[in-house]
């Protein structure tokens, strides 16, 4: 099944989304790091989700093809989320299951732990995401890129496991090609900019996450790649055993993105939470 892209304005901003399907909502959320996009993260799982859902994979502001926007005074996730909520009102989805994947999936719990959500979230899949923040190291490696296509190379290594695709110049270039949308680098380096005087503050863009997702009550499922270099194991079940009842499950010979590397385990495994929680509603 193919998909189509799609743009729509909400409370001023132009969101970019791809489109497949028919049935119950399913909004699918991408990563954060540079070149990430709707496209990148999810074109070879939407087809057979589609045949399920009515899909729809959002580019966030600064990424792929919608506006590049920044908060400097209240972050950029909040706007981020606050896109996605507009987003969702506009085309009237008042429930929805959502899946995301390292930022966004942090961006999920975040939501999901509120007392009032901002999405309105039947049920969640977070793909490589630990109570702990991402790994220092690792992270560093994504964050540090000065635009060219060899700059980005090391970044290669940190999200994925198979040589297929931490080796692929193909897919390397359609990375780099992501980073270079007008507006897109620059949106996302600004993050680093700093006023006289702040240079000892953290970065807001890595902020620690809340340490207690026990609030949380929407049906949860955990997916984590075998080799996942910016989500150590333990980290990973010490999220698992705060979220009542949540599901977990580890995607072999994977990284970081196993819906990239292991598309077809991946939603197998997806499709069978969302079907298991919509009969036990």
């Amino acid at each position: 099944m193919s998909f189509h892209d799609r743009y729509v304005v909400a409370d001023g901003c132009t969101t970019h989304y791809l489109e497949a399907g028919d049935g119950p909502p399913l909004i699918l959320l991408h990563g954060g790091e540079y070149g990430a996009s709707a496209r990148l993260a999810w074109e070879n799982c939407i087809p057979a989700l589609a045949e399920h859902h009515r899909v729809l994979a959002l580019d966030f502001v600064g990424f792929g093809h919608s506006d590049k926007l920044r908060d400097f005074g209240g972050g950029q996730r909040r706007l981020m989320r606050r896109q996605v909520a507009g987003v969702l009102r506009t085309l009237r989805i008042d429930s929805a299951d959502f899946i995301g994947t390292s930022l966004s999936g942090r961006m999920l719990l975040d939501v999901a732990n509120r007392p009032a959500p901002e999405w309105p979230i039947r049920s969640m899949v977070v793909v490589g995401t630990g109570l702990a923040a991402p790994v220092a190291a690792a992270r560093a490696v994504l964050e540090d890129f000065d635009g060219t296509l060899d700059g980005l190379r090391p970044s290669m290594d940190v999200l994925f496991h198979d040589p297929r695709w931490k080796n692929s110049e193909d897919y390397l270039r359609r990375r780099h090609e992501y980073c270079m949308v007008r507006g897109a680098w620059e949106t996302a380096a600004a993050g680093n900019l700093r006023a006289p005087g702040r240079d000892g503050e953290g970065r807001p863009h890595v902020r620690p996450p809340a340490r207690d997702y026990s609030r949380i009550t929407v049906p949860t499922f955990l997916i984590r790649g075998q080799h996942d270099r910016l989500v150590p194991p333990l980290t990973w079940q010490e999220l698992a055993a705060q979220i009542p009842g949540a599901r977990t499950e580890t995607i072999c010979d994977s990284g970081h993105y196993p819906q990239i590397e292991r598309a077809g385990e991946f939603v197998e495994a997806a499709l069978g939470f969302l079907a298991r929680t919509k009969a036990e509603a």
